[in-house]
């Protein structure tokens, strides 16, 4: 195939990341202009096109895709700003740091246990709000900065697994089938994050020590996140693993010691979340009913508004906000889910005007062509976090290149591994991201008045060192799986 049309296949996705990364611009107007790109391939290459049809079905599809990410997006912030409001956080915050547990355990809960829960059901960056306070009263600033943006790795499940969820819609999967194998492909990032954060606590010498303690903790929430996947629900898998694993670490730190209660007060809005996404989904008469009421259907995707947990997210929310009144303003959360649902939209939209105007088969059908198999699992995981990393977004990630991962392991009967690999690396490299590591540093200034030494690019430099373990855990199960799958 001609390497040049190829060329010209990649150019929407070189607009995006070249107008984030260099010329500085918002994933807003970065997304859009990928998307103009694609319209003017479109008009001036044969080999591109669409007609009326093929339009329609790209807005549809894109549109539905959209609403099923917004209807989650926005109830989750709303969720998030009355809990703030009503200091829930905080409650957790002082349990936490009353525990009779050494710091580097405490660590190690909230790092691989509570932080990914609460990232897991809340999203939007929430676990640092919780993380950040902790560990700047546990260690020195930078030790306690490093340790904060690691706990933002749970992303392929993160905001109730909505990233895994809008990718399996992607490529015409179910969530359990993508999350099973994402839980797979992202199986050893666990336990390698557990040893970075004891390097980052005390060097080599805090490595020895908890070494054990790490591996089986990070150990127990991959084996979790897969169970549930694999056997319960794709959208709860972060959440129960999260906290079941921060039970674990309890037990072991706690040892003997006398019996520390929950925080149940402050859990309630989290606990009640649960029981209502289990109910539905166990419920199967109460489930079927509710798909069934309003469904939204194209060509390619379809969706059932009233089984999404944005709609349990609401509910709560709203009770929540009764119980314990607080004023929280409507228009200033929507003010701030609009960029990440502006940004989602052109994404998706760019994705399928790619998707249905063949560009994507294109990309995929030179990398199988031109690579062969092993150079193209070697930039499975790279492509992925390449795109979490431009995007700032699992979703984001997702809905950019997903599609085209799919299309490329489809080449050796590996699509849905491909797919897993990218939903992997898009997630576990959004803590490496620029927006995250700016809202890091942004909640450290604005808490903590004293530490104005620490800039942007001391993050950096040190997540990307991290991301090059990242990359290498994920492309050790690949090779495993490969065998398997």
């Amino acid at each position: 195939m001609n390497l040049s049309l190829a060329f010209t296949a990649t150019l929407p996705i070189v607009t995006v990341i070249l107008c984030i990364l260099y010329l500085k611009k918002n994933v807003v107007f970065s997304s859009f202009s990928g998307l103009v790109v694609t319209g003017l391939l479109i008009i001036f290459i044969e080999k591109y096109h669409l007609n009326i049809y093929q339009i329609a079905a790209t807005v549809k599809s894109a549109s539905i895709l959209s609403i099923s990410a917004i209807i989650v997006i926005v109830p989750g912030l709303y969720l998030t700003r009355v809990l703030r409001e009503q200091k829930s956080l905080e409650g957790i915050t002082s349990w936490i740091e009353s525990l009779p547990i050494n710091p580097e355990t405490k660590a190690l809960i909230l790092l691989v246990g509570f932080l990914p829960a609460i990232e897991s059901l809340t999203g939007f960056g929430v676990s640092l709000f919780l993380g950040i306070p902790i560990f700047f009263k546990l260690f020195p600033e930078k030790k306690a900065l490093k340790l904060s943006i690691l706990g933002m790795n749970i992303m392929p499940w993160g905001t109730l697994g909505l990233a895994t969820i809008i990718g399996a819609k992607l490529i015409d999967k179910s969530p359990a089938e993508l999350g099973t194998v994402t839980s797979l492909t992202s199986f050893l990032v666990f336990p390698y994050l557990t040893m970075v954060s004891l390097y980052a606590i005390g060097g080599t010498k805090s490595l020895k020590k908890y070494l054990l303690l790490a591996l089986v903790l990070g150990i127990t929430l991959s084996s979790l996140i897969w169970l549930n996947n694999r056997y319960l629900y794709t959208e709860t898998a972060g959440v129960f693993a999260g906290i079941i694993t921060g039970i674990v670490g309890m037990y072991i730190g706690c040892g003997n010691r006398s019996y520390i209660g929950l925080p149940l007060k402050a859990l309630k809005p989290y606990i009640l979340v649960l029981l209502l996404i289990v109910s539905i989904r166990f419920i199967q008469p109460l489930n079927l009913w509710l798909a069934h009421i309003l469904v939204l259907r194209s060509e390619n995707v379809s969706f059932s508004p009233l089984t999404s947990p944005g709609i349990v997210l609401l509910l709560v929310a709203l009770l929540v906000q009764r119980m314990e009144s607080v004023q929280i303003s409507l228009v200033e959360v929507l003010k701030k889910s609009q960029n990440a649902c502006l940004s989602l939209i052109t994404f998706l939209l760019l994705s399928q005007a790619m998707l249905q105007s063949g560009m994507i088969k294109t990309i995929s059908a030179v990398i199988s062509s031109q690579a062969g198999e092993v150079p193209a699992i070697l930039l499975s995981p790279l492509i992925g976090m390449l795109s979490g990393f431009a995007t700032g977004s699992n979703l984001g990630g997702n809905a950019l290149l997903i599609t085209a991962q799919y299309e490329i392991g489809q080449q050796w009967g590996q699509g849905i591994l491909f797919a897993a690999a990218h939903n992997s690396g898009a997630g576990h490299m959004v803590f490496s991201s620029i927006p995250v590591i700016v809202l890091a540093i942004a909640i450290v200034k604005d808490t903590y008045h004293n530490c104005l030494d620490l800039s942007e690019y001391y993050l950096l430099k040190f997540t990307l060192k991290v991301s090059i373990g990242i990359y290498l855990a994920i492309l050790s199960a690949i090779y495993i799986l490969k065998q398997f799958l």
